[in-house]
């Protein structure tokens, strides 16, 4: 689950939050909100996603936490398997507002793999709303 918050100041919030088993790569990218999600399975990635100084932005803040817990196997409950959760938070800071802006978020790891384009939520209006960071 993702979102992004334009705060119409020239910040974007990013927020998204994963469960899977093992470890993963995680990688969040700014792309116009026309460009089309797709996966490259067999480099792990998202197809062209735009660098975010294309946008004249940069990383003002961010910030990952990981809890790790054993549980049954998905593939075979007969075994148990180690499931980490994850909870990013990314603040962009841009040189001017941007009306519409989108994310992409891409996890993969051995057994899950995750590609979401997230855009906006011009319904954001307290803080409270999100989860802790």
């Amino acid at each position: 689950m993702g979102k992004i918050v334009d705060h119409r100041n020239g910040s974007l919030g990013v927020y998204f939050r994963h469960n899977s088993t093992g470890v993963g790569n995680v990688s969040v990218s700014l792309v116009p909100p026309i460009k089309e999600v797709q996966f490259d399975l067999e480099r792990q990635s998202v197809f062209n996603p735009k660098d975010s100084k294309t946008f004249n932005c940069r990383v003002d803040y961010e910030k990952t936490e990981r809890t790790k817990k054993v549980m049954l196997c998905n593939y075979d409950p007969s075994k148990t398997c180690a499931q980490e959760q994850t909870q990013s938070h990314v603040t962009w800071m841009c040189s001017k507002p941007f009306q519409v802006i989108c994310i992409y978020v891409s996890f993969y790891s051995t057994d899950y793999r995750l590609v979401q384009k997230v855009c906006p939520d011009y319904s954001y209006q307290n803080p409270a709303d999100y989860p802790p960071t």
